[in-house]
């Protein structure tokens, strides 16, 4: 669970060295391998769907595509110290963010979510921030299966602003909603990169 925090940035965590007075910290090491077998795996991943032929849309597809077509470069090497994987994360990170209907091709001077923080005051993070991902987002791509749980999220909306039960406003936030992860939909389906920024980040 660790290690996927920190590979996917939604939980940053701080630590104490020599924690209970125990000096042998190499369990960090241990992470930062894990964290590499992670993020080698995901672009492994990646790379397979987009020689399948897999379509990205979105305002970063193409930043996303090329990302990929560098990191892939790295999964082959050999690591045989935690400086070689400390090097080799940074060198193939390709700072690509799986979200629930959206993907973030990380660019920490473009994020919204990032953005908006700073302009109440907030800290900033150097990571994406899913709960408040923003709509009109530079950031944001959408894979093949990305789109598969837009339209889950479109049917179920759909379903709720139909609900004669609900109060009006609920159906109407729910028509909203339902309409954008459509839109999202649309946009991906004609097969070029969308002028709409569709929301992917919870609602």
């Amino acid at each position: 669970m660790i290690a996927a925090a920190l590979q996917f940035g939604h939980v940053s965590t701080k630590v104490t060295l020599s924690y209970a007075g125990r000096a042998d910290t190499s369990w960090l090491d241990d992470v930062a391998v894990e964290r590499l077998e992670m993020i080698l795996e995901q672009i492994d991943d990646d790379a397979t769907h987009l020689l399948d032929g897999e379509h990205v849309s979105g305002p970063s597809a193409q930043e996303y595509r090329s990302r990929i077509a560098r990191s892939a470069r790295f999964a082959g090497r050999v690591v045989t110290g935690v400086r070689n994987v400390e090097r080799l994360l940074h060198q193939a990170d390709p700072n690509i963010h799986h979200g629930e209907g959206m993907t973030c091709v990380w660019r920490a001077e473009t994020a919204a979510c990032r953005l908006a923080k700073l302009e109440v005051g907030l800290p900033a993070d150097d990571y994406p921030d899913e709960s408040d991902c923003r709509s009109a987002c530079p950031n944001l791509a959408y894979t093949d299966r990305n789109i598969e749980q837009q339209r889950a999220r479109a049917h179920h909306w759909e379903a709720a602003a139909a609900d004669p039960l609900a109060p009006g406003p609920i159906r109407d936030r729910a028509a909203a909603l339902a309409a954008r992860a459509r839109a999202i939909v649309q946009q991906h389906e004609r097969g070029h990169d969308p002028v709409l920024h569709g929301a992917g980040g919870s609602a």
